[in-house]
């Protein structure tokens, strides 16, 4: 049996292995690949691309950040893995990581040579996932897991530049008697009926969320402290709106406390003396009845 020679084991090699590869000189003209970066563009032949840059093909929107990523390859010698970055595939906009490094030849480097993977699939998975472990399943807004990353966010920003924000607690009152009176699969259109009016209500400049059973926060930055007095009056008129669910007129009340961050800087905190706040106005409730 004849021995391969290198050039054979390497054509091999580019074959089977499962990423886009390719090389290109010190201009960043294409002077090869492997059969499946030329089956992911959708050429038929490493001609179609030899002697052209990235550019020239036309497959990226901004080409700008890979070229400066190219040249810092070639003219320093650096080399880069799983750089994230965006193509244009078949008419479409595809995700990948890119890796590349210097190509060299008796210690000169004369271009690059860089490798790539599509990882569009994977990253619309992970958001997908990312989004249902955010979402309430029966609601659709928001969750407590989510509360605990976007409220940081808030936090973070009060830290940058003192942006001021108020985090309202709400209880419906007496949701067990209407579980207890018409079923839990009512009091499940009740929790979707009330979500979609504070959605309303929270659409342009807060955040709600499905805190647990039938509690539920609002957050809100503020341009001025008043806001959130008022606020708090429009979140409870949305509340006590008659509405008519399955075939039942009924008339919904909650309780509903808030705190400023600025009162307190900690989240463990305002959440609690919001909470407090809302049990005051719910033991008030039961007063007047």
């Amino acid at each position: 049996m004849d021995v391969l020679n290198n050039s054979d084991i390497l054509n091999n090699i580019l074959a089977i292995i499962p990423v886009g590869v390719f090389w290109k000189d010190k201009d960043r003209r294409f002077l090869g690949a492997n059969q499946m970066f030329l089956d992911y563009y959708g050429l038929n032949s490493v001609d179609d691309i030899i002697g052209k840059t990235d550019e020239d093909m036309g497959w990226h929107i901004d080409p700008e950040p890979y070229r400066a990523v190219e040249y810092r390859v070639i003219r320093d010698g650096e080399t880069v893995k799983d750089v994230p970055g965006q193509c244009i595939v078949k008419g479409r906009v595809r995700n990948i990581r890119a890796s590349k490094s210097p190509l060299r030849i008796n210690g000169e480097i004369v271009g690059l040579v860089g490798s790539f993977v599509d990882v569009t699939d994977d990253l619309a998975e992970k958001d997908r996932l990312s989004v249902l472990s955010q979402t309430d399943e029966l609601t659709g807004v928001f969750n407590r897991r989510a509360f605990s990353e976007i409220a940081k966010k808030y936090e973070e920003q009060y830290q940058r530049d003192k942006t001021d924000f108020v985090l309202y607690m709400m209880d419906i009152d007496d949701f067990k008697s209407i579980n207890d009176n018409y079923g839990h699969e009512y009091g499940n259109l009740v929790l979707q009926s009330l979500c979609k009016s504070l959605t309303l209500v929270a659409a342009d400049n807060c955040v709600l969320f499905r805190y647990g059973g039938d509690e539920f926060v609002i957050l809100h930055q503020l341009q001025d402290p008043s806001e959130a007095e008022e606020m708090q009056k429009k979140i409870i008129k949305a509340v006590d709106s008659p509405r008519n669910i399955d075939g039942l007129n009924l008339t919904v009340k909650a309780s509903i406390g808030y705190a400023l961050y600025s009162e307190t800087t900690y989240i463990s905190t305002l959440i609690e003396r919001a909470d407090q706040r809302m049990y005051e106005m719910k033991n008030e409730h039961k007063a007047n009845r």
